[in-house]
């Protein structure tokens, strides 16, 4: 249904119409314990299956259903993730349950990688951003995609570096404090949803409108890069770690006109690698690489109020410090599980403090 900002750019397709036409398969999913005020959930990062040959990120997600001691000592978590190819307007919702006793990776940045069952709809490999391998230290690998002017590849190419990008998601203001590697899911570039998908516009202006329950939702023209298809005409193709995929920023849509709250990843196919300012990404054939000591990492991602214009704006500014979700650093010896038992009914976020992502002055 059209709104003041326009057509939807996506539509949801809930589960529960055709349930004889579900199945289970295996996979792993990479997830992370946020907290904002209010409220703890989990963020996915991003969903390996069909045997370890495809990822899937999410473009919206539910609050979590954690169940405890199901036998002493195991738990079980639910949660339900929108998914589509590159370009689907139509996203199918899957149903993840990871356990306990299926933890088999921590990351630096303390995301988890766990096995998990998915229950969706055949064919699910359809549903997938791309390919994805298993590199030998068991980390999976993510096919991307990096777009350019045809006669910059060969410099690219003959430097074997790839340079990072001190702007901001919206590509309007510079970070000081950080610079990105840029890549996406996107194979090309070929028109102006394209280009909005990677958070460009022809015009430099998205529109976004509001989630709430007044009559009129307000609209917000959103400042982004401007820029045409023609600057983009050229993919390289790259195999990104997960373990250097920077987390995306959220919306948060809460409970309105009867519909239950949810989560928005801002820019799924957009896939960043945080690194520090003036660090570039190590080309050697497809693989990109970052040594540790260069990545640069934040214990926080913006995860923006859908009620408002305000909120609707900083995930893609990026210096928000209000509207965040906390990330809790788990390691090998914590799990999402014991510290959600630990910490059961507390507060989360007061008194927690951040190193915020800063804007170089205009």
């Amino acid at each position: 249904m059209s709104g003041p900002a326009g057509e939807p750019a996506q539509f949801s397709n809930p589960m529960a119409a055709r349930p004889e036409r579900l199945r289970e398969y295996q996979g792993f999913i990479k997830v992370r314990l946020a907290h904002s005020r209010g409220r703890s959930y989990l963020i996915p990062d991003v969903l390996i299956a069909v045997a370890g040959s495809r990822y899937f990120f999410p473009s919206f997600f539910s609050p979590p259903r954690l169940v405890f001691d199901i036998e002493l000592g195991r738990h079980f978590v639910d949660f339900d993730m929108d998914v589509g190819a590159p370009r689907a307007d139509l996203q199918a919702r899957i149903k993840i349950r990871a356990r306990s006793e299926d933890r088999i990776r921590s990351y630096p940045d303390g995301a988890q990688l766990y096995r998990c069952t998915i229950l969706g709809p055949r064919r699910l490999h359809a549903l997938a951003k791309g390919e994805c391998r298993q590199a030998s230290d068991g980390d999976y690998s993510l096919r991307v995609y990096h777009h350019t002017a045809c006669e910059t590849v060969p410099k690219i190419e003959a430097s074997g570096v790839l340079w990072s990008s001190s702007w901001n998601l919206a590509g309007t203001r510079e970070l000081a404090n950080v610079s990105y590697g840029y890549f996406t899911t996107l194979p090309n570039i070929r028109d102006r949803d394209d280009l909005a998908r990677v958070a460009m516009a022809t015009t430099g202006i998205i529109h976004m409108q509001t989630t709430s329950d007044r009559p009129v939702e307000d609209v917000l023209d959103l400042r982004v890069l401007r820029r045409s298809t023609n600057e983009h005409s050229h993919a390289m193709v790259f195999d990104v770690p997960c373990g250097l995929v920077a987390p995306c920023h959220l919306l948060f849509h809460p409970f309105a006109r009867g519909q239950p709250a949810y989560y928005e990843v801002m820019g799924p196919e957009i896939v960043r690698v945080g690194v520090k300012p003036g660090v570039n990404l190590l080309i050697q054939g497809r693989n990109i690489s970052v040594a540790e000591e260069d990545m640069r990492r934040f214990t926080y991602v913006v995860a923006g109020d859908a009620s408002s214009v305000t909120g609707l704006e900083a995930p893609f500014k990026e210096d928000e410090t209000e509207q965040v979700g906390h990330l809790d650093q788990l390691n090998d010896e914590t799990d999402l599980f014991d510290f959600w038992i630990a910490h059961r009914n507390s507060d989360q976020v007061s008194g927690r403090e951040i190193d915020p992502r800063l804007l170089k002055p205009r």
